[in-house]
Parts: C-alpha cells; sequence; structure tokens
C-alpha cells in the first residue's frame, strides 16, 4: 500500500493519538470490569464473580493486544512510506515533523 507523504504523516499522528487513548481506555475497562464482577458476586456468589473477572479479564487483554498491534503496523506502514527509519519513532520532535508535513 502506498501513500503519499501527506497521507502517511496523518497516519502516524492518528497512530500516536490513538496509542495515548489506549492507556486511558485500558484503565476504564479494568474499573468496569471490576465493578461487573463485584456487582455479580454480590448478587449470586463468589466464584461466579471470580469467574467473570476471569473471562472479561481475558477478553481485555486479548483486545487490548489485537489494539496495540494495530497501532504499531499502522505506525510501521506510515514511517516505511515516508521512508524514514524505525528508530524515528523514538524522536522527540516526531510530533512537530509530521505536523510540518501536513501543514
Amino acid at each position: 500500500m502506498t501513500l503519499t507523504k501527506k497521507q502517511a504523516a496523518q497516519l502516524c499522528i492518528d497512530a500516536i493519538n490513538s496509542e495515548n487513548k489506549l492507556k486511558q481506555k485500558v484503565i476504564l475497562v479494568i474499573v468496569n470490569i471490576i465493578l461487573i464482577s463485584a456487582v455479580i458476586t454480590y448478587l449470586t456468589s463468589w466464584y461466579f464473580g471470580l469467574a467473570c473477572l476471569l473471562v472479561c479479564g481475558l477478553l481485555g487483554q486479548f483486545a487490548h493486544e489485537r489494539m496495540d498491534n494495530s497501532i504499531q503496523a499502522r505506525k510501521l506502514l506510515a514511517i516505511k512510506s515516508l521512508n524514514w527509519q524505525e528508530s524515528e519513532l523514538e524522536n522527540p520532535d516526531l510530533l512537530a515533523k509530521l505536523t510540518k508535513i501536513i501543514g
């Protein structure tokens, strides 16, 4: 898939923003899993609450890994489309460079 420089820069910016939002979403999911498991434990029995916690935790981990892999793939695709080295992803001025390309 060949991208123009503007498309690649926008894709990389979107991937970086998604990576930052992912951390917040993980915390929200963990809190929700704990609350739902606590409610199930209160309404039924402790082992149903534990089962809910384990199953939802497993599903949450699977979803997190898939999203993280997707984000990393988008970042690599964008960097390769820009003909940059992968080490450029650690550059603190990366967002400024990408914004300069778009603007």
